[in-house]
């Protein structure tokens, strides 16, 4: 699969209640527990949930509802989605 390609923005970090995924790790405001607010880093990256993997989440969960193609682009979407809600705020 090719590697997607992450800008460290946050914003994905900062949303997660929109994810029932991920509903264990919001501090609930909607942002993740593990993020570094000042770096916008995963202060555990090195041993993050498979969830918060592109590469990982798609071999384990997605693997038979998408192509590794169709997965990279929704991911891109979702992505390009939550920048453009940024500039609306």
């Amino acid at each position: 699969m090719e590697k997607f390609k992450c800008d460290a923005c946050g914003l994905c970090c900062r949303h997660i209640n929109r994810s029932d995924w991920l509903e264990d790790f919001d501090t609930g405001n909607g942002v993740c527990k593990y993020l570094n607010t000042e770096t916008n880093l995963c202060k555990i990256y090195d041993t993050r949930p498979d969830i918060c993997s592109v590469e990982r989440a798609y071999k384990k969960y997605f693997a038979d509802l998408y192509t590794e193609e169709e997965f990279l682009r929704i991911n891109y979407k979702a992505c390009k989605i939550l920048k453009r809600e940024k500039i609306l705020i």
